[in-house]
């Protein structure tokens, strides 16, 4: 999904709530000093498969059924559906400080407590990290280091300016993204990877099948690496210990990310259908897909951007979704991960599972785990996260109804809580 990465033309149509304290007003406060075990009763807990009723602890911020001899608070959940938090695998909404500050709430406010933000720059990184805060109940990976060709995305939109001008091309490569266009460049420019201090490396391809596009200028600033680049930079990525996730738009392009071993891909080819090209440029092959399935490739979907795509045009949009169910059936057939993101600016991941739920390709309690369980697993694996189980850190919202049965149940969050702490 094509996004501007100089935030600050950006124009946002609305303003959203300050945090406010979440404490249930039934909960017995400690007596004295900050609450190390709180007993959480009379809730409906979320084991991966519906919702079942019992008591957990929080002790010192991580989950258990045992009781621990002493009990600083009680929370009563009063029957409220508890269930891991939202993960955002996909978004660029607070990838500098601009969006950091205006987003932050956002998140918080709509049970999100885990994010990957994916094409950014250093500077923008830090900027972002300051203006989010350190008490964020939010953790953010970042992709600072965003890889692409001289003439590729996101040059195109980078160089647009508020005023319609353009920036000079060079004031953008090497800045807002990195430009390799050889083997060469991997080497050459791998100690700006490094300085990056990237949590995630993008690498962006856009029908890489089709060379003929460099040379046709509605095309400049709107390609990607050529294909043969992307398996050396997975390899010299993996020997840093960074994982990669592609930017994929075609066939093509996912056929190539899934040989060349990233760990992730950020879209699921043919959320928008280029003119010129038809479904059969975005229709992805079962050899791709077993290979995928076989290396565990995890697949962020984004598939609700096509309904920024398409706009208003019913039909266009009708169009992808039969493309997107065809692919997504074979890749859930087939056991390819999947992970939820939005990749849009003006929603969360909530957006992408609304928009999944409505092509009706899973049992609403497998699209729920992708969306709580693996997203953030796959996110921060070294982390207990993800589930309610023993052991686990004490992340959970609690929502007035099921979510199985009705997603609108997001829209009343009753009570969320981080590391055991309520906010």
């Amino acid at each position: 999904m094509v996004h501007s990465f100089r935030l600050r033309w950006l124009v946002v149509g609305a303003l959203f709530a300050a945090m406010g304290a979440a404490a249930d007003p039934r909960a017995t406060p400690p007596a004295d000093g900050p609450a190390r075990t709180i007993e959480f009763r009379d809730g409906r807990w979320f084991d991966g498969e519906g919702f079942r009723a019992g008591t957990w602890y929080s002790v010192d911020g991580a989950l258990t059924r045992t009781r621990p001899a002493r009990v600083d608070r009680v929370v009563d959940l009063d029957g409220g559906y508890a269930t891991p938090p939202l993960a955002e695998g996909h978004n660029h909404d607070l990838q500098n400080a601009w969006g950091a500050r205006r987003f932050r709430e956002r998140y918080v406010e709509g049970g999100v407590q885990y994010a990957a933000m994916l094409c950014g720059d250093p500077g923008g990184t830090a900027e972002a990290k300051q203006a989010l805060g350190a008490d964020a109940p939010l953790d953010v990976l970042y992709a600072s280091a965003c890889i692409s060709s001289s003439d590729g995305h996101p040059l195109a939109m980078a160089r647009r300016d508020p005023d319609g001008s353009l920036r000079p091309v060079e004031d953008v490569h090497d800045h807002d993204y990195l430009v390799m266009d050889s083997r060469d460049d991997i080497e050459r420019k791998w100690p700006r990877v490094r300085a990056a201090r990237p949590d995630l490396i993008k690498a962006v391809l856009v029908h890489s099948e089709r060379p003929e596009r460099r040379g046709d200028a509605r095309y400049f600033g709107m390609n990607g690496l050529r294909p043969e680049l992307l398996a050396p930079l997975v390899e010299r990525a993996h020997a840093d210990g960074l994982r990669v996730v592609a930017h994929v738009e075609s066939a093509a392009d996912f056929r190539v990310a899934v040989e060349a071993g990233v760990d992730m891909i950020g879209h699921l080819p043919g959320y928008q259908i280029w003119e010129g090209r038809g479904e059969a440029d975005y229709r992805l092959d079962d050899a791709s897909i077993a290979l995928a399935a076989r290396r565990g490739t995890a697949l962020i979907a984004t598939a609700g951007a096509a309904q920024l795509v398409a706009g208003d045009d019913a039909g266009k949009l009708e169009r992808v979704r039969a493309l997107q169910r065809d692919n997504l059936r074979r890749l859930l057939a087939a056991g390819v991960p999947l992970a939820l993101g939005s990749d849009r600016f003006d929603a969360t991941v909530r957006a992408e599972i609304e928009y999944l739920s409505a092509l009706k390709l899973m049992p609403p309690a497998r699209l729920w785990r992708a969306a709580v369980e693996y997203t953030p697993s796959l996110l921060f694996p070294q982390r207990r996260i993800g589930r309610i189980a023993e052991g686990f850190e004490a992340n959970f919202i609690v929502l007035d109804a099921d979510p199985l049965r009705a997603p609108q149940a997001l829209d009343r969050i009753r009570l969320k809580v981080r590391r055991g702490a309520l906010y």
